[in-house]
């Protein structure tokens, strides 16, 4: 393994904290990470220099500059997915996700809210978990290649459980979930699948409160991921 730099190190894993739990103070960070909080606030001030974090009521959160560099990730995707997206919040009212793998996790790239619904989900950009978990990230890792699929299985405290969820996503072409990422809110998602290769997914996440309805997704989704694949191919 290369040697890293340890400052480099740190200043990242503040930014990381920062993103997923602003705003937070000095103290809170330095808590969370186990660092002295001299460090703490030395990097946050070099963060804030360059516009990665800013400063708010009740600490720090995550600033434009995270926002810009955002933009370079996956722009292919992205401006294929974004009016899709859009288009079926509008539609369906509910909110609608874009995820992408990043080694063996899911994050979350984009996101399209609707407005008809008083109670509705909304996601921080960014919010990333591992892809056994949750339907954004089943739909993705149901389709990669086996000995992937079979080490992320492996090493979870429920392999068989976890087997069988992935073997029915793939049969299904669709992943669901209820209540495990956060409670009280269910997701439904499909992968995209340009070329062979599975690019991401894309999704609906709604409160419980509606979560009856949320098959009815599973063709609409469908849809959607072949027509982002099918702008990718062109």
């Amino acid at each position: 393994m290369p040697e890293i730099s340890k400052t480099a190190d740190q200043a990242l894993a503040i930014l990381e904290h920062v993103a997923e739990h602003g705003p937070v103070a000095v103290a809170d960070v330095a808590r969370a990470l186990r660092m002295h909080r001299t460090v703490v606030h030395r990097s946050l001030a070099t963060l804030q220099q360059r516009g990665f974090v800013r400063r708010v009521e009740g600490g720090f959160t995550a600033g434009i500059t995270l926002l810009r560099l955002a933009q370079a990730v996956e722009p292919e995707l992205l401006a294929a997915a974004r009016p899709v997206l859009e288009k079926l919040a509008r539609a369906h009212g509910e909110t609608f996700i874009l995820t992408v793998r990043d080694g063996d996790e899911a994050v979350q790239v984009e996101q399209a809210v609707g407005s008809r619904h008083f109670v509705r989900v909304q996601l921080a950009r960014g919010f990333r978990h591992p892809l056994p978990s949750g339907a954004s990230g089943r739909a993705i890792l149901a389709f990669l290649d086996g000995e992937t699929v079979a080490r992320l299985v492996n090493a979870t405290p429920a392999p068989r459980k976890l087997a069988a969820l992935v073997a029915q996503a793939r049969a299904d072409g669709y992943a669901a979930s209820h209540d495990e990422l956060s409670a009280g809110v269910h997701g439904l998602s499909c992968p995209i699948l340009a070329g062979g290769t599975v690019v991401g997914s894309i999704g609906v996440v709604t409160p419980a409160i509606r979560a009856g309805s949320i098959g009815r997704y599973a063709r609409v989704l469908g849809a959607a991921a072949k027509t982002i694949a099918a702008s990718l191919a062109r």
